[in-house]
């Protein structure tokens, strides 16, 4: 904390913040908030990405120390092999990458464009 609250310890502020965070993304709230997604795959992949970003930033903090962060990571890289699985598509052989256009010029002139 840079400024002490009125009310409430650094340990409290703390506790509360991550109930908060503990809460919003518990297994039952992301699959909730995931039945906006159109099909079962969609929702899979929302819940597992929320989870991963769960690891990623709320395990952690702003300054935590190197162990706290050394598992949150380990948990985000398991995270990630499902979702690398649900990602991967069939490789597209046929298709084509578009042509470039070539930049336009500057002339001396800033408001002339050469073709």
């Amino acid at each position: 904390m840079f400024m002490p609250h009125p009310t409430m310890s650094s340990d409290e502020l703390r506790e509360r913040t991550q109930g908060v965070w503990d809460e919003f993304y518990s297994f039952k709230a992301i699959w909730q908030r995931a039945a906006c997604t159109p099909n079962l795959r969609a929702r899979l992949v929302f819940f597992l990405i929320s989870k991963l970003y769960r690891q990623m930033y709320a395990s952690t903090g702003i300054a935590t120390d190197s162990a706290r962060r050394s598992k949150a990571n380990n948990w985000a890289r398991w995270l990630m092999i499902p979702l690398r699985m649900l990602f991967k598509a069939k490789p597209m052989p046929e298709l084509q990458i578009p042509g470039r256009r070539p930049k336009p010029q500057l002339s001396a002139d800033p408001l002339r464009v050469i073709s």
